[in-house]
């Protein structure tokens, strides 16, 4: 299949099927000439392992779709590695970071699909210029390309899911010094931006269950023993990153971090601001898309709704 592609233009509608470790999803968007994105369908089954099993669910995912697709791709399926970028010439840069990807990974490179973004030259002052290389192995993805090619469909791109949340942190965020900590039930995803491009990306292992958080029909926010370690520890963790953007890279203060994915209770977003000194805003998904009203939202699909903002996708 190669290394990924990309389109020029946006399509009106984009249909994304979602690859994590436990479920596939599939979610159809549709962009308005008024600039206004809804959601059309947003699918969601339980399956370990869906990458790895193409043949198996590419008669659900047909049945459920048209056209062409998109895939995207959630943690561990692929590898985001933050690498300093040679001084080369321009020529030699795309083989030199191929070179640097060998030593990171642990298949062959040949097996290998590689994207490279290039960090802001600001966002490393004085330093090495960085980038972030993104590697996931071939063969899976060609597995779902041509079992979707038998059945009269075609993936146009690939795409994953930190950049999807950098995506929706874009659109809802209007700092330069910003973040997005997106939150599931047994971890938690922090992004921070610099002149809207992702700078920073780390992943805890602390989610809103370790935090006492409420899930439907429970009563709210508890903290108390573990939580309230769960949640210094947390706080801690993201500390470390805000010193990191500010003092390391010189990038100044974190303005406001948008917190997406907790479960009911504000009350997460209070505390974290209070114990940060940052502003932590709750972010909902309808209030940057139309999601169906009529039916319950899969919420396993929300990292994927920045997808919408994607402007080369089929």
């Amino acid at each position: 299949m190669g290394d990924i592609k990309r389109r020029k233009r946006p399509a009106r509608q984009q249909t994304w099927v979602y690859l994590t470790e436990t479920g596939i999803g599939v979610l159809v968007l549709e962009h308005s000439r008024q600039g206004i994105t809804r959601v059309i369908t947003s699918l969601w089954r339980e399956q370990e392992t869906p990458l790895m099993n193409a043949e198996l669910l590419a008669d659900w995912v047909a049945k459920h779709t048209r056209g062409q697709l998109n895939l995207l791709l959630s943690d561990p399926a692929y590898q985001m590695l933050l690498v300093d970028v040679p001084d080369v010439p321009a020529a030699e840069m795309d083989a030199a970071l191929r070179f640097k990807t060998a030593e990171l990974i642990n298949y062959d490179l040949d097996d290998a699909s590689i994207d490279v973004i290039l960090l802001p030259a600001e966002a490393y002052r004085g330093r090495l210029r960085m980038a972030f290389v993104i590697a996931a192995q071939k063969k899976p993805l060609t597995d779902w390309a041509m079992a979707m090619a038998r059945r009269g469909q075609r993936i146009e791109c690939i795409d994953i899911d930190q950049l999807t949340l950098r995506n929706t942190a874009i659109r809802t965020l209007e700092r330069d010094q910003s973040g997005l900590l997106y939150m599931e039930a047994d971890r938690c995803r922090l992004i921070l931006l610099y002149n809207r491009e992702i700078v920073l990306s780390r992943q805890f292992e602390i989610g809103y269950t370790d935090l006492g958080l409420a899930v439907e029909g429970d009563s709210g926010l508890e903290l108390e023993g573990n939580a309230d370690i769960q949640l210094d520890s947390l706080s801690l963790e993201i500390r470390r990153s805000f010193d990191y953007y500010e003092a390391q890279l010189g990038l100044g203060a974190i303005a406001e971090v948008a917190l997406l994915g907790w479960p009911l209770d504000p009350g997460i977003g209070e505390k974290l601001s209070a114990k940060l000194d940052t502003r932590f805003s709750l972010l909902h998904p309808e209030d940057f898309i139309l999601t169906p009203s009529e039916t319950d939202w899969p919420v396993e699909l929300t990292p994927a709704l920045g997808a919408a903002f994607r402007e080369n996708a089929a």
